[in-house]
């Protein structure tokens, strides 16, 4: 099922667009309520959001109410849909879509917020976090009570770009450069806390084994390669191909195959920095 809503908000009225597709039930959305009067208003959704979870009464302006995004997510979404709110705000998406899993047991609706503003931490995600958790002081009882659920916060770092590797025109450090070529060569999430410079270990992905051999300086580039003695030098085999990351190789494809190493040479860019 899918449907639409452009909903416009200020203090005291909300104007709602909806958009059936020629494939849906249009009973489904015939007879809608009158979302003000059944569903609340911004002030409700205030004193829930500043009073309720986070007692502080400024904290954040004109939230959306609850019954109201819960209304709209329940008639436009099946029960095992991904619910995506790009512009999140204090968290009523996940809130709503926390709720309709808690009373439903058959609903199992996933969320997903994207929010750019300094309080995306302190205020969206930790509004996640006491739904999920409950809030004692709270006057509903399921936010007494919590949720449950569960999710996960990120933060985006700078994109893994080449441009932006060597934006300041020097070589990147060990950590950034495995960062690139992990991610890059794996798809995969890179972990820094295994990361391993003595023995040029950088991750491992579903499919490989993945080292770096490398240093931030120009001369050390031009002089080094895979040698006998790193390949001798590897942890030992954990039934995973061996991605092998170098300037240069001095040994064969035989002497590869044997040590179970598909070899990458490092990118010609890093050449080109004076430094």
């Amino acid at each position: 099922m899918l449907a639409s809503f452009l909903l416009d908000f200020n203090r005291t009225t909300v104007i709602v667009k909806l958009k059936i597709y020629d494939f849906e039930d249009k009973d489904t959305f015939s007879a809608q309520p009158n979302l003000l009067d059944d569903f609340g208003s911004t002030e409700s959704a205030s004193k829930l959001v500043n009073e309720d979870i986070f007692n502080e009464p400024e904290l954040f302006d004109n939230p959306k109410p609850v019954e109201l995004i819960k209304h709209l997510v329940s008639i436009s979404t099946n029960n095992d849909s991904v619910v995506l709110d790009s512009f999140s705000g204090s968290g009523t998406l996940a809130h709503s879509v926390l709720e309709l899993n808690s009373e439903n047991s058959d609903s199992q609706r996933k969320f997903i917020l994207v929010e750019t503003e300094d309080y995306a931490n302190t205020i969206t995600a930790e509004r996640v976090r006491r739904v999920i958790k409950g809030v004692k002081t709270a006057k509903s009882d399921l936010l007494k009570k919590g949720t449950g659920g569960s999710f996960s916060y990120f933060e985006l770092g700078d994109t893994i770009e080449m441009e932006n590797l060597f934006a300041k025109n020097q070589l990147p450090t060990y950590t950034e450069f495995a960062r690139y070529l992990f991610y890059t060569a794996t798809g995969e999430e890179f972990d820094e806390s295994v990361l391993n410079e003595k023995t040029g270990f950088i991750g491992e992905s579903k499919n490989y084994e993945v080292y770096l051999f490398y240093k931030a300086e120009l001369e050390w580039l031009k002089k080094n390669a895979l040698t006998l003695e790193h390949c001798k030098s590897l942890p030992k085999f954990k039934n995973k191909q061996r991605l092998v990351f170098a300037p240069a190789k001095y040994v064969d494809d035989h002497t590869l195959l044997d040590y179970r190493i598909d070899f990458c040479q490092l990118p010609y860019e890093i050449y080109r920095i004076q430094r």
